[in-house]
């Protein structure tokens, strides 16, 4: 056999090698190719992009260089995952749990928001703000006729309880859609609500923060990766593994959310809780237990203390 053909051979092979198995050191360097924004106004993966950042620096000593890239198409999940199904334009994100997902994927199920997304609270109005003052039960909150995403779990969630729920597919209009009163209620996630409302607040000053209640919707954020990158999947798990034994995750994790968690004041609000067929509870805590995820009974600003700059 021609020397050039073999070595071209098991440099191929090598390469291929690279993205099977854990070679220390060896394989060129790992290219986590991650999801673009919908729109300008959202940037709700940014914690996402920062602590896979880290999980690489984490990993450098064991795995190697490893470069993150932004794709620069947007699509919407549905073809996000269809994307991540070959791992051609996209190879990596940070998602919301669910069974397709966890199936046709490789999920690292280390809830990486703590769980804090499941907790709901909703954007209104800023005259319907007594109406919510006034509720009492999760009868009288299904009532108000409420926004969300037309491919969110959450959405499936709230169907089922029975909320009546309006949709759409884009991200921006639905801020539209409830200034315009389309419907009363938009539940967000507590790490996503203040700083939305802030963000739209030129376009729409009358919207506000809902202070009485908290809907909890079980959800998680895992990692998913392609199932033609199993390398880049243990290196995930790896990097967040060590980060949460050093305490750098929990110190990146409060540094973000504490402002928000601190604002919302959970523990002082009416929480109600409704099941998600979406996720299983029991894979939130399979690797790092019940103590990991976020206690919405405890007040936040004791907990961050230790986290927040002086």
């Amino acid at each position: 056999m021609d020397f050039n053909l073999l070595r071209l051979c098991v440099y191929l092979l090598f390469l291929s090698l690279c993205n099977l198995v854990y070679l220390p050191y060896a394989c060129s360097a790992d290219k986590f190719v991650i999801n673009h924004s919908v729109s300008e106004s959202d940037r709700r993966y940014q914690y996402t992009y920062e602590l896979l950042d880290l999980i690489i620096q984490e990993t450098n000593a064991d795995f190697g260089d490893a470069s993150i890239e932004v794709t620069n198409l947007v699509m919407s999940r549905n073809r996000i995952f269809k994307s991540l199904q070959d791992g051609q334009t996209i190879n990596v994100m940070a998602e919301a749990s669910n069974e397709e997902w966890n199936t046709k994927l490789i999920p690292i199920p280390i809830p990486i928001r703590k769980g804090i997304q499941g907790f709901r609270v909703f954007i209104i109005k800023n005259e319907n703000k007594n109406l919510l003052a006034n509720i009492d039960s999760l009868e009288q909150l299904m009532r108000l006729r409420t926004g969300s995403g037309s491919q969110w779990s959450t959405r499936v969630a709230m169907k089922q309880a029975g909320f009546d729920v309006v949709e759409s597919a884009q991200y921006d209009s639905l801020f539209n859609m409830l200034s315009k009163g389309r419907f009363i209620t938009f539940g967000r996630g507590v790490n996503e609500a203040y700083q939305e409302v802030e963000l739209f607040q030129k376009r729409y000053p009358e919207l506000i923060v809902d202070e009485h209640i908290v809907l909890n919707i079980p959800l998680a954020t895992y990692y998913y990766v392609s199932p033609t990158k199993p390398r880049l999947a243990n290196r995930i798990k790896v990097g967040l593994l060590r980060m949460i034994e050093n305490g750098k995750f929990d110190k990146l994790f409060y540094q973000w959310h504490c402002e928000y968690l601190m604002r919302s004041q959970l523990n002082k609000r009416k929480l109600f809780k409704i099941s998600n067929p979406l996720v299983v509870e029991s894979q939130m805590t399979s690797i790092m237990g019940k103590d990991f995820l976020f206690n919405s009974s405890l007040d936040a600003s004791s907990i961050c203390q230790k986290y927040l700059k002086p």
